[in-house]
């Protein structure tokens, strides 16, 4: 993603390219696919806190899209600074991406249940405490076959040695699910990418957090049962000692 300005404002714009997207461990030659495919779940999709789409172009095989210009800095660029998040602050940063999600999950007049399934530290901006969404190269609308085909493929070629089969087959589930245990994993790097620990003992163990909000990220995890929807863990949460 890259900054352009036209007529004194700035816009964000996301390049796809053959050379780029092969070394992302894609198939050659879906740089096109891509672009319409991320342009047209872009374009159902009017929310407040979710940069808009505002034109795309293509130039010497490289397809741009452009979208709303969001200043301020990723929650993973955020604790590279040295920020740390406390209780309070992450349930405030769940409310705010549970309710972007919930807006994803209801279908409307022009928008399919849209699933994200990619969301990461890096992923979401955060600017005057509001929190924003970006990327939506992975996302999922819901019932789409081709959006199963594409992303299945996807998912075959970038699994690693190091990544469970949990793990990755909760990730890349294509229900409303995998967004919920993304939400879940969000909240535990941001406590765990705060500090040192010994890896191989529970995250549980080594964040100073209520037990309550322990119980409702093991929750959003599907550790100890799981949430039917954003609304209810949104509920949830809003509920929370």
């Amino acid at each position: 993603m890259v900054r352009v300005y036209k007529e004194d404002r700035c816009y964000a714009m996301k390049v796809y390219y053959d050379q780029y997207l092969t070394q992302k461990g894609h198939a050659s030659g879906l740089t096109e696919y891509l672009f319409q495919r991320e342009k047209s779940i872009l374009l159902s999709i009017k929310f407040s806190t979710i940069p808009g789409y505002v034109d795309s172009f293509v130039c010497d095989n490289m397809y741009c899209l452009i979208q709303e210009f969001l200043p301020g800095n990723t929650l993973a660029a955020l604790i590279n600074q040295g920020q740390r998040f406390c209780e309070t602050e992450v349930r405030q940063l769940l409310s705010g991406l549970l309710e972007i999600l919930n807006y994803l999950h209801i279908p409307g007049a022009e928008k399919p249940v849209i699933v994200h399934r990619d969301l990461r530290l890096s992923n979401i901006i955060v600017n005057d405490e509001r929190l924003f969404l970006i990327d939506f190269g992975l996302a999922y609308r819901l019932q789409n076959s081709a959006d199963i085909d594409f992303l299945t493929e996807c998912a075959s070629r970038k699994i690693t040695a190091d990544s469970s089969s949990s793990y990755m087959k909760k990730r890349n589930d294509f229900s409303i699910q995998s967004d919920l245990f993304g939400a879940g994993v969000v909240a535990v790097d941001l406590f765990t990418n705060s500090i040192s620990f010994d890896q191989s003992v529970s995250w549980e163990q080594h964040i100073p957090v209520s037990p309550s909000l322990k119980s409702f990220i093991r929750r959003l995890l599907a550790v100890d049962g799981k949430f039917a929807s954003c609304n209810e863990a949104l509920e949830h949460l809003r509920w929370l000692k």
